[in-house]
């Protein structure tokens, strides 16, 4: 494989480090950094869109002690991370368990060390070689070794074999090849191709390492959360609460802070905003379950001596998923129709009429489509009368001048349950009549993971602006969450090709084509894409969002001033 050289790796998503000012400096730490250096070859510097600045608060220095309560807008639906795919598991997940490397606290543009101190890289860019850090327990006593990380990299990366479904580790390592663990204190892992996203995307929070012992003797981890990481889980009444306790013997020495973590899964919206402004709760859930736009405004007015309100990007946009093995969706005339009819400025009203114009990559990204070019294609253009006369037309020619009956799936609840009712209203008019199945998340992920619906008005989120990440999920053959079965040779071949180009700039028009041919087959429709705000308590220190709601969940480095 040649000669090996240590590396770090230089920032794959151009965050900025405006909300450094809120955190505080790291605590010593038993770890050995890997050099901070680029990235063995050219990989992409993938900007984003930067997060607003956090208000500067006191200055002083961090303190152990306290309990921090935060809000989950539902309770976790079994403790499996590997098999897990919504912000609902991490949230309180990431907290017990670690990776091999992770996304500094403060600077999100920085990869450093977790469970593994310093790794390798060859000359090839296919073999990364991570050296552990010495003397980490698991929760249970016993040691972690490379055979865990072994075993885990594996369970995620070759999930089929391992009989389970792992939409987000799995998504982010598909380009292994194969795991090695030749001694215990070291992993290798091969890929198939040199990735300029592959580093970069095993930091972004869902790689995590699980104990080979107690997934071989349980057959699963739903039902355990026993970690390396900074708490250790406590107790968990269901739909109730879940407690983490402080783990006294965590590897990196003066953290956590916190003495323990409750969260509270709070469903109803109203409620879960009534608890955080009568302080029950110190810290809001991410993603779209925490502010909407209109109540971040209340909470600046009424609460801004009390609370911080932060509005940071969101890896997050509201699309369709139709479902391609079912009629009438397997018809591209009525995807088109679909596309076409639905006007993406009036849906925005969901959302306080905040929202971007993209399409399958974030529109303020490297990767994506502009918004202002977007806003110039049929469908997403304004006025609509003539993409409502096509569509019309194109139902026509399909067979369903009168339009058809059909079953939209949909979270219950909040921003998501708008979007149904938004989606409904949006084809009723061009006769496609929409009954909304609501559910909650656990059953939404298992209608669709079985492919069992027509047409689903989905959030997801993601964990980087990242082609490699989002393409092998939503798009490729084999996506990992390529829920309505799309299967398209051109996209297969071209996510291949750019997966393994070190060229930004090739890459980018690769990238673009991929783009291209999604809207050309109406694969998935994007609706708009959105921002998230989320808020915490001033007397809670030291949290800095991340790009979308999966990257910062970890909140060992967070402290309570009183």
């Amino acid at each position: 494989m040649g000669k090996l050289t240590t590396i770090g790796l230089a920032a794959a998503l151009a965050l900025g480090s405006a909300l450094a000012s809120c955190a505080p400096p790291p605590a010593p730490t038993a770890k050995t950094a890997a050099p901070a250096a680029a990235a063995p070859t050219a990989a992409p510097k993938a900007a984003a869109p930067a997060p607003a600045a956090t208000p500067k608060l006191a200055a002083d220095q961090p303190r152990s002690g306290g309990i921090l309560n935060r809000a989950n807008f539902e309770d976790t639906p079994h403790l499996d991370i590997h098999q897990a795919t919504s912000v609902n598991a991490h949230l309180s997940l990431a907290n017990i368990y670690n990776g091999l490397v992770r996304l500094d606290a403060v600077d999100i543009n920085k990869v450093v060390p977790d469970l593994a101190d310093k790794w390798e890289v060859s000359t090839d860019g296919r073999t990364y070689t991570f050296y552990l850090h010495k003397d980490v327990k698991w929760h249970d006593g016993k040691p972690f070794t490379s055979d865990d990380a072994k075993f885990s990299l594996e369970r995620m990366a070759f999930w089929k074999e391992h009989k389970i479904v792992s939409p987000r580790g799995g998504q982010m390592l598909s380009p292994v090849a194969k795991v090695d663990a030749p001694d215990p204190a070291t992993v290798k892992v091969t890929i198939q191709y040199p990735s300029a996203s592959f580093f970069r995307n095993i930091a972004g929070g869902w790689v995590l390492m699980l104990p080979k012992h107690v997934v071989q003797a349980k057959g699963d981890m739903k039902k355990d959360a026993i970690g390396t990481g900074p708490f250790k889980w406590k107790e968990w009444n269901f739909g109730i609460s879940q407690e983490m306790v402080r783990n006294p013997d965590y590897f990196v020495k003066g953290l956590p802070y916190l003495d323990g973590i409750k969260v509270y899964p709070i469903k109803d919206d109203a409620t879960r905003l009534a608890a955080f402004r009568t302080g029950q709760v110190k810290m809001t859930t991410l993603g779209s379950k925490a502010f909407t736009h209109v109540e971040a405004e209340m909470i600046k007015k009424e609460m801004a001596d009390k609370a911080v309100v932060l509005t940071h990007p969101a890896a997050n946009r509201y699309l369709l998923f139709m479902n391609f093995k079912r009629k009438p969706w397997d018809d591209m005339r009525v995807r088109r129709a679909v596309d076409l009819a639905f006007d993406r400025k009036a849906a925005m009203i969901i959302n306080n009429n905040v929202g971007m114009l993209g399409a399958a990559m974030h529109p303020k990204g490297a990767w994506g489509i502009p918004e202002e070019e977007t806003a110039k294609r049929p469908g997403f253009r304004q006025p609509k009368d003539a993409d409502i006369d096509e569509a019309k037309r194109l139902m026509a020619e399909a067979s369903y001048p009168q339009g058809f009956k059909a079953r939209l799936l949909v979270r219950g609840g909040g921003a998501t349950e708008r979007q149904g009712v938004v989606t409904k209203d949006q084809l009723a008019r061009i006769g496609i009549d929409l009954t909304m199945d609501a559910k909650e998340s656990t059953a939404v992920f298992a209608n669709l993971e079985r492919h069992d619906f027509d047409i689903s008005s989905f959030n997801p989120s993601e964990v980087a602006d990242d082609p490699d990440t989002t393409f092998s999920a939503y798009y490729i053959t084999e996506g990992s969450r390529n829920y309505g079965e799309v299967s398209d040779r051109q996209i297969d071949d071209l996510f291949k090709k750019q997966a393994a180009m070190l060229d930004e700039k090739e890459r980018k028009k690769t990238v673009l084509e991929i783009q291209q041919r999604i809207l050309d087959l109406v694969i998935y429709p994007v609706i708009f894409w959105d921002v998230y705000n989320m808020g915490f308590w001033k007397e809670v220190r030291g949290y800095v969002p991340g790009f979308g709601p999966y990257t910062h969940n970890n909140l060992d480095y967070v402290w309570l001033a009183k």
